[in-house]
């Protein structure tokens, strides 16, 4: 909260009759058309939301770079570099001479700083869906459809330009979003046929492949997976399912292709380096750089404060560590969010690092919101939308001191 003396701001008009020209929009100064008390309550209202960005460790915007307008109906609104900032509301009042702004902000859209290691892919307004390129989907199987629609959902809401999804030729696939394109592919002893898939991974050159999810462990999946890997040329994030295939048929790691992610929970690293997920636990650090050593990919150690390592040995940890993503499903849509992120021109350890931030703060932000147990992993990639551009706000505000 912040309040002004209408006299003060009147004697400043007096004094310096360009202050308003110099602090407030163009759009401000004409609404305001000299009067001290307009003037004056959005003042206030610029030191409100100075102080609620402070109060949440996020940039602090210079004055003329805050400017409130009014919505329909006439409702208030603080912008920051001329856009609105999600979570943040205000109310402003004057009366006997004083003039009076609240500002509040949900704290919950973004609850940890974003740290200097983290970046985003740029929106650039003139982009179009082919500007944020197209994640291909290999996930799901007859018997778990939901894993693939996951893991699109997560690739939509973290910015793909497009999604599509392999599914099985002639089944039905209720759920997927329908801004998923689908890809009919013939299934194969219970998975889609390799020769097939082999075929549409061809003609998806110059796509982000997310693997994995929901595969299965029936006979033949190796074969599927080793397809995925000989054929993925423009970036390859792998989990769940196919993990556990690299791990039973130890050739595939050589054909596993340059810049791959890979995203293993502590069981899955286990199994990949041939020791339990409690001795994983015991050294997570040398873990996943044992991993990214081993197979020169960028690994992503999940779990609490989520480990990104590169071969070259440098790790990234993340704090955030929140019981609201201990749910089935939130390694598809973080698989997903890598993809996405890669398709949009980020490198695999970049791409990595940003979703693994962004993933982990949508989770911590709804179990402020509402509640820590019982969240969906759906809810958690929905949540993506307004916790990425809290994360754009914040960068903006780091370019613009």
């Amino acid at each position: 909260m912040d309040v002004a003396e209408v006299a003060r701001i009147a004697r400043l008009l007096e004094r310096r009759p360009r202050f308003a020209e110099k602090l407030f929009s163009p759009e401000e100064v004409e609404y305001c058309a000299g009067r001290p008390e307009r003037l004056a309550v959005r003042w206030a209202a610029k030191e409100a939301v100075r102080k609620v960005h402070g109060s949440l460790g996020l940039p602090l915007p210079l004055y003329p770079q805050i400017s409130v307008r009014h919505r329909p109906g006439g409702a208030p609104e603080a912008l920051v570099l001329g856009q609105p900032v999600p979570g943040l509301e205000i109310s402003l009042t004057h009366d006997a001479g004083v003039a009076v702004a609240v500002a509040v902000m949900a704290a919950g859209i973004l609850p940890l700083p974003l740290p200097d290691e983290v970046a985003l892919p740029s929106r650039p307004p003139v982009g179009h869906k082919g500007t944020f390129g197209t994640v291909l989907v290999v996930a799901g199987s007859p018997q778990f459809p939901g894993a693939a629609e996951l893991a699109c959902r997560g690739a939509l809401r973290g910015g793909a330009g497009k999604v599509r999804c392999i599914v099985a030729m002639g089944e039905p696939a209720p759920g997927f979003p329908p801004e998923v394109i689908r890809v009919p592919v013939p299934v194969d002893s219970g998975h889609y046929a390799a020769s097939d898939l082999a075929r549409q991974l061809t003609e998806a050159e110059g796509e982000v492949v997310v693997a994995g999810p929901g595969l299965g462990a029936a006979a033949g999946v190796e074969e599927l997976v080793g397809a995925v890997f000989r054929s993925a040329r423009a970036g390859l994030v792998v989990d769940a399912d196919a993990l556990n295939a690299m791990s039973r048929t130890p050739g595939l790691r050589s054909q596993l292709p340059p810049g791959a992610v890979l995203t293993p929970h502590p069981l899955e690293a286990a199994r990949l380096l041939g020791t339990t997920a409690a001795a994983i636990q015991a050294d997570r650090e040398a873990a996943a750089r044992k991993l990214a050593a081993e197979l020169s990919a960028v690994v992503v150690l999940k779990g609490a404060g989520s480990l990104v390592a590169e071969p070259s040995g440098e790790l990234w940890s993340d704090a955030h560590a929140t019981s609201a993503l201990a749910i089935g499903g939130a390694g598809d849509v973080l698989a997903g969010l890598i993809g996405a992120l890669m398709a949009q021109g980020q490198g695999p350890a970049a791409a990595a690092r940003a979703g693994v931030f962004l993933h982990a703060a949508a989770g911590a932000g709804l179990a402020e919101q509402r509640g820590r147990a019982g969240l969906l992993a759906s809810e958690v990639a929905d949540q993506l939308v307004e916790t990425q551009e809290a994360a754009r706000r914040w960068l903006e505000g780091r370019a613009h001191p």
